[in-house]
């Protein structure tokens, strides 16, 4: 139930994925459509199309058949997928949007096919179509586990020990998917100079996968750079907190985030932040308040940021008003908060 007079039903399209054993291991009760295709899959508009109808009809009847009110669609190939039935065959579709939308005028058509618009950030709210009106769309930030502090002495030695970090090190961490635009290459480049300038150990600790190639790219390049003692890649890591929490400083490095999710994860495990200048990061993040940003296009800059944070070692105001940011803006409830009125205006109408 998600209030007194709401109740949710859960809709998969994958029975062996990551979601379906996380509810299956809380005994949260749920049900699975398999479908060959969801719209937007695969790019191009006739393959949205044709993703459409071929789901058009099972998800109405779905819809249909259990009274569906209310269908919330928490994805772009979902919001594809579903929102034309959901507009049929119920009372309203709300189409979440968490990435940033392309500058095609197709999307117009996203208010003709959703009842409201949700984004996850300012910045997510910008790229939406300008047709959407006003008291049709709304900003709602993505909750999180605000109850999950970690006991930092504790784990920062298990992630010390574990990966043979010297005790000494100021550690650095990049958590999220190894792809270009999150300009982890530029961390790379740069952790020489900054052991070099600074008269501490710098060590850098990379969360994440990408793809084999790019992957091996960046270590090639650390390895002809002779800093391969710096830096450590740890793969993926199903529950990445304990080396959040172990970090003495995150850097967001993205140039296109349409939010920051490891930020307020790091906000959360009292870990400062250092993030670009760029997308969702400027939503979270208040510079020298709860955070610092740099610009990513200045050496020098991210560089003087980081010196200033090792040379600093009175960083808690920024990590405890970060903390009460966190917990305020991105707790479960206060998303609950924000999304109800959605619902309830939706029923009435």
């Amino acid at each position: 139930m998600l209030d007194k007079d709401i109740s949710a039903v859960i809709v998969l399209h994958r029975g062996d994925g990551p979601l379906s054993q996380y509810l299956r291991n809380r005994n949260i009760s749920f049900f699975i459509l398999e479908t060959s295709i969801l719209a937007g899959t695969a790019p191009g508009k006739i393959s949205i199309f044709i993703g459409i109808l071929t789901n058009f009809f099972r998800f109405g009847s779905f819809i249909k058949k259990n009274e569906i009110d209310i269908v919330h669609g928490n994805d772009l190939r979902i919001n594809l997928s579903w929102s034309l039935p959901a507009k049929i065959f119920s009372k309203g579709f709300v189409w979440h949007q968490r990435t940033l939308l392309s500058t095609s005028k197709s999307w117009l058509l996203i208010n003709y096919l959703c009842d409201y618009f949700v984004a996850i950030s300012d910045v997510v709210m910008q790229s939406s179509p300008k047709n959407i009106s006003s008291d049709k769309k709304k900003i709602v930030y993505n909750p999180f586990n605000t109850t999950s502090l970690k006991d930092k002495k504790a784990v920062r030695n298990y992630i010390f020990k574990k990966y043979n970090i010297p005790d000494n090190c100021f550690l650095l961490g990049c958590v999220g998917r190894i792809v270009d635009y999150k300009n982890i290459d530029f961390l790379i480049k740069n952790i020489y100079d900054i052991n070099r300038k600074i008269n501490k150990n710098i060590c850098l600790i990379i969360v994440g996968t990408g793809k084999e190639e790019y992957v091996d790219e960046l270590k090639t390049y650390i390895r002809n750079l002779d800093i391969g003692s710096y830096i450590i890649f740890t793969g993926f890591i199903n529950n990445p907190s304990k080396i959040v929490a172990s970090l003495d400083l995150l850097v967001a490095s993205s140039i296109v985030d349409a939010f920051g999710r490891t930020i307020v994860e790091a906000m959360l495990q009292n870990t400062l932040v250092l993030a670009t200048r760029f997308g969702g990061h400027v939503d979270i993040i208040n510079d020298n308040v709860n955070g610092v940003l740099y610009n990513p296009t200045i050496k020098d800059d991210f560089i003087s940021k980081i010196s200033a944070i090792v040379d600093n070692e009175n960083t808690k105001m920024l990590t405890d008003n970060a903390y009460q940011f966190a917990k305020i803006n991105f707790s479960s409830k206060q998303h609950l908060i924000n999304i109800l009125p959605i619902y309830y205006n939706l029923l009435k109408s």
